[in-house]
């Protein structure tokens, strides 16, 4: 439509502009120039509302890419954790297996020494050695007997529990073992499913990068995304009013928060960005995948991919302070949850349509975005 602003009043003042006395064929040369650029004003528009619902078109495959790699990259993280789980219970169950096989071995080394002794102090005369005694004297070399057939018996039952025991581990470390393999293929096929869905989101940003050369066009959509995270986070904001929470805030923080991701800082806040436009916060550069912490105890806000900063987590720390973590690759908490500082809460990647992988990182106060520097620890 600016098209049309610009072009109305210069054909305006040309029409006004023709002399009183101009001629019939004069004033049909000018309508039918009227008419041309009439024409080529409705080409122009349609156009550009092709361009913008291509553009949409693209940005909403971006969406679909990035919250398909999100969710095949949790996945992966979740299967990994399993198989780091299921290594933790082989060796624990080989080491129970060493110690039963030491334990199985001793018990058959002390029956063989009650059978020993057994056999020396009988020698096959128990008998004879009862009718010598008296009567107090066989009761005693009785009850030695018994006593000794009990600690055999026992020994044997023991030797049977290990032998069982035995049996029951080399069974658990079997089905362990059954379990790692299919845990195991299963990563694999989505470790290849989410580079397929890797390659695809290269195709649809290559789109979207490619309708988006011109400066002009660039700087708009960073301006469109900047009011789209404007409004979604006043909407968060609004949700907190209906359900406030009891949190603390992050003013007695300041200068004490870890950082949420480590790595070099490629733009700080307030640093140029394009045309008029300033970094709002920190975009940190990281490898794809790393863990993203939560700078402070809160409740997730928001959680969902958003255009222009791909899958963001918003965490409320009270005292209307919030933090955003945007460009993430998957995104581990829900509105809703409850986080503790330095806990997990997404991880590192390039939603959003960004080349490099990273995290986005900002803090808020009263819904406007803050200098975070002053608030994380020195480094």
């Amino acid at each position: 439509m600016k098209f049309l602003s610009f072009l109305w009043p210069a054909l305006l003042a040309g029409l006004f502009s023709l002399p009183l006395a101009a001629s019939q064929e004069e004033i049909d040369q000018q309508q039918q120039q009227l008419q041309k650029l009439q024409k080529q004003i409705k080409a122009s528009q349609s156009k550009l509302i092709a361009s913008q619902a291509s553009r949409d078109k693209a940005s909403k495959a971006l969406r679909q890419d990035e919250l398909a790699i999100g969710k095949q990259a949790a996945a992966i993280r979740g299967n990994r954790n399993k198989l780091d789980s299921l290594n933790d219970q082989l060796a624990e169950l080989s080491k129970e297996q060493t110690r039963l096989e030491r334990q199985y071995e001793q018990q058959q080394q002390q029956l063989a020494a009650q059978i020993r002794a057994s056999w020396v102090a009988g020698q096959g005369e128990t008998g004879q050695l009862l009718l010598k005694q008296n009567s107090a004297d066989k009761q005693r070399l009785l009850t030695y007997y018994h006593y000794l057939n009990q600690a055999r018996i026992q020994a044997m039952e023991a030797i049977a529990d290990t032998k069982d025991a035995l049996t029951n581990n080399h069974r658990q470390q079997l089905e362990r073992k059954a379990q790692l393999e299919r845990t195991q293929e299963k990563l694999d096929n989505q470790q290849k499913s989410l580079r397929q869905q890797q390659e695809k989101r290269k195709q649809t940003l290559a789109k979207l990068e490619a309708q988006l050369k011109n400066e002009s066009r660039k700087l708009n959509q960073l301006e469109v995304d900047s009011e789209i995270l404007a409004q979604a986070i006043e909407e968060a904001l609004a949700a907190l009013a209906a359900r406030p929470v009891s949190l603390d805030g992050l003013k007695k923080l300041k200068g004490k928060l870890d950082w949420p991701l480590s790595g070099k800082v490629k733009h700080r806040f307030g640093s140029h960005r394009q045309g008029q436009l300033k970094w709002n916060g920190l975009l940190i550069a990281g490898r794809e995948g790393r863990n993203v912490e939560s700078v402070a105890p809160g409740q997730v806000v928001f959680s969902d991919w958003l255009r222009g900063y791909g899958l963001v987590v918003v965490v409320d720390h009270g005292e209307e302070y919030l933090s955003l973590y945007g460009h993430a690759q998957s995104l581990l908490k829900e509105v809703g949850d409850r986080v503790e500082g330095g806990e997990v809460i997404a991880l590192s990647g390039d939603s959003g349509g960004q080349s490099d992988s990273g995290l986005y990182f900002e803090i808020r106060h009263r819904g406007l975005a803050v200098d975070p520097a002053p608030y994380l620890k020195r480094r």
